[in-house]
């Protein structure tokens, strides 16, 4: 989530906030300061779901595994569980501080992608994507901000229409409202949560979780297939301290300790989730909606911009059956809507643009395809785009008038743009081939004549 104060503050700041390394083809942020107290929840001694079934790890693009099973169980629910500005340099991706020891434990089990891509930077756009299978440019959306949704096919639709229970879990009154409930069967929002478009000064992940075991504890789910989502928020915004929990006092600090008690809650969820029968024959994805900046690009926050910290994100996949191992071939969340649906027995509408990986997951080869990340103009902001083909990166400004290329093996933190020569030319008539079958749609609140004049005036003269 990025809220108003965020337009204002997205932040143009004087110097870097943190120092930063690379090590191989992944930042690696360093550590500001050792933490003086850290009591995260451990790993239990037997371990939850999908973290002892996992016949070892491999590497590589293909990451070639025997499966022990050819695919998912004929009964398979599906738990999706997304962390909001998560970024994609976590502990079992490069990142020295162990913040996250639940969701580090969860990844040595699963099919964890090393390059993976939020559909666009900011949660309205990054999940209307991810519901929809499809770019935000797209959609039917409002062209505001706080961007809403209406008649677009979402993937919950398509389940809940054969029969499979849906359910989903949100921590900010945001999701009350914009259009990300169509097809779900029970939809709840954290109680006693504040709307404040200035700020996000709500501590959610222990409702979350509690709702979540609510939902996921009813009787019906014991013989009845369903999908689960929740969406966990603290790690986004204010980066508030928590008891027993202290990295530093920087930003990326704070930021650090609100996932470390994010990852508390998820543990606590995964335990509970470990408890019930129907566990056994349950997918757990874990991704995020975008990740975050630290003066990497001279901004705070996220949001406006398509910069790899911006939209690299964590995606890992726990499947029953399916070996435990990296691909580094770059995906995106939009392949999600058709994972889901294959992973629960529902054909895939036409409309949607990603591909399954289920696959892959259980064991095919990973191939190469192009990535997009899409931010469309809003009241707030001007267009990007990004097409990414391996390490090449191209990102187009506004209506493609100014792009710029970067190779993200050599410069991760694209900071050395590439305007000319036979690779930039490569990669601009490519983008040019992609995107030419874009169908974009007017937003349907704010048209064109207002997003022009309500960026402008934010741009000044």
């Amino acid at each position: 989530m990025h809220w108003r104060f965020m337009r204002r503050r997205v932040a143009f700041v004087s110097g870097a906030v943190l120092a930063v390394a690379c090590s191989g083809n992944t930042p690696v942020v360093q550590p500001a300061a050792a933490a003086t107290t850290v009591r995260a929840a451990p790993a239990p001694a037997s371990a939850p779901i999908g973290l002892v079934a996992s016949p070892g790890r491999s590497q590589g693009a293909a990451g070639a595994a025997t499966p022990s099973r050819s695919g998912p169980p004929a009964n398979a629910n599906v738990i999706l569980l997304s962390i909001d500005s998560l970024r994609a340099d976590m502990p079992w991706n490069g990142y020295a501080r162990p913040v996250a020891p639940r969701l580090t434990a969860l990844e040595k089990g699963a099919v964890s992608y090393t390059h993976a891509y939020s559909v666009s930077s900011y949660t309205s756009m990054s999940l209307g994507g991810l519901l929809a299978g499809r770019i935000p440019s797209e959609l039917t959306r409002s062209g505001y901000f706080f961007g809403t949704y209406k008649h677009d096919l979402f993937f919950p639709k398509l389940l809940q229409r054969a029969g499979v229970r849906t359910m989903g879990v949100q921590a900010h009154v945001y999701f009350k409202g914009a259009g990300f409930d169509d097809g779900f069967d029970d939809w709840r929002i954290v109680p006693g949560i504040t709307f404040d478009s200035n700020t996000d000064r709500d501590v959610t992940s222990p409702g979350s979780e509690q709702i979540a075991e609510e939902l996921l504890g009813e009787p019906a789910n014991d013989s009845r297939r369903f999908f689960f989502w929740a969406h966990f928020l603290d790690p986004h915004d204010l980066y508030i301290r928590h008891d027993g929990i202290d990295w530093g006092k920087t930003p990326r600090d704070r930021y650090d300790g609100e996932v470390t008690f994010t990852d508390q809650y998820i543990g606590k969820l995964l335990d509970f989730i470990a408890t019930k029968a129907w566990a056994s024959r349950t997918v757990i994805i874990v991704t995020s909606d975008h990740g975050e900046e630290f003066g990497e690009h001279n901004m705070t926050r996220h949001g406006f911009e398509v910069w790899d910290t911006l939209v690299h994100v964590p995606l890992m996949i726990v499947a029953p059956g399916a070996a435990a191992r990296h691909i580094d071939t770059r995906r995106s969340d939009i392949d999600l809507a058709p994972t889901i649906l294959e992973l629960l027995g529902v054909p895939v509408d036409p409309s949607f643009e990603g591909k399954s990986l289920v696959g892959e997951v259980y064991g095919g080869e990973a191939e190469a395809r192009d990535v997009v990340v899409d931010l469309p103009m809003t009241s707030d902001n001007g267009r990007r785009r990004a097409l990414v083909q391996g390490s090449s990166k191209i990102i187009c400004f506004d209506n493609d008038n100014v792009c710029k290329l970067y190779d993200l093996d050599a410069d991760p933190l694209e900071q050395s743009p590439i305007v000319r020569g036979d690779e930039f030319s490569r990669m601009k008539e490519r983008y040019a081939e992609r995107t030419k079958g874009i169908k974009e749609v007017a937003p349907y609140a704010c048209g064109a004549d207002c997003l022009n004049s309500a960026y402008r005036k934010k741009q000044g003269p």
